[in-house]
């Protein structure tokens, strides 16, 4: 995802692998738009980080994301290291299956830490539009950052409003309650998720109240 601003642009996730971000880079120039200063991340999963190595720019991430991309930074990127750790549970098989998939070479695969951490919230100066990286409740990931941008009413949202994928998708009701009224107060009008197409405010929160 990319937003452009008339100091700098940002782009919203790092992608899963370096052909990802060639792609991205490709589309930036078919456009005929600049490359991005930063890269905010909105949380570990592989196919939102495995592209930061990538990346010629500086990231950006909550420091629960960065312990994640440490731990996955010091694995071993085979066959038999990957099959080890769906034994352990620290893999799960949905995101074995993709990984696999997206890399012929399972040694290409190199997982860095973001360039820039912080704790809650980190506000950037954009010039005409601020962007706002905010941690919040997510019962999809506890790392979870939407970028929320004041002036144009919207925010990145990621996959926070997911459940567990690591968990047998099991959804945490009480983070789900804390995310719904953590939406609720953000002024915005249209949430962009990860995977999906862009929707309403109304809309997210009707579908996040099922569960209260």
């Amino acid at each position: 995802m990319y937003n452009s601003t008339d100091k700098f642009s940002v782009m919203i996730d790092g992608g899963n692998s370096a052909n990802h971000v060639l792609a991205y880079n490709h589309a930036l120039a078919e456009k005929g738009v600049r490359k991005p200063k930063y890269c905010i991340v909105t949380h570990w999963h592989w196919d939102h980080t495995f592209g930061m190595h990538a990346l010629d720019m500086e990231t950006i991430a909550c420091c629960k994301t960065n312990e994640e991309l440490h731990r996955m930074s010091l694995w071993d990127w085979n066959d038999e290291a990957m099959k080890q750790r769906l034994i352990s549970g620290e893999e799960i098989d949905f995101a074995d299956e993709h990984i696999r998939a997206e890399y012929s070479k399972l040694e290409d695969i190199k997982v860095v830490p973001a360039t820039i951490t912080f704790n809650s919230k980190l506000v950037i100066d954009c010039g005409n539009i601020t962007c706002e990286c905010i941690h919040l409740s997510s019962a999809h990931s506890d790392d979870s950052v939407i970028i929320y941008i004041p002036e144009e009413k919207v925010i990145f949202i990621g996959d926070i409003y997911n459940d567990d994928f690591y968990n047998n998708h099991h959804r945490d009701l009480k983070k789900t309650e804390k995310l719904y009224q953590e939406l609720s107060r953000i002024d915005f009008d249209i949430a962009v998720a990860g995977h999906s197409k862009p929707v309403r405010k109304g809309d997210i929160l009707n579908f996040l109240s099922k569960f209260l």
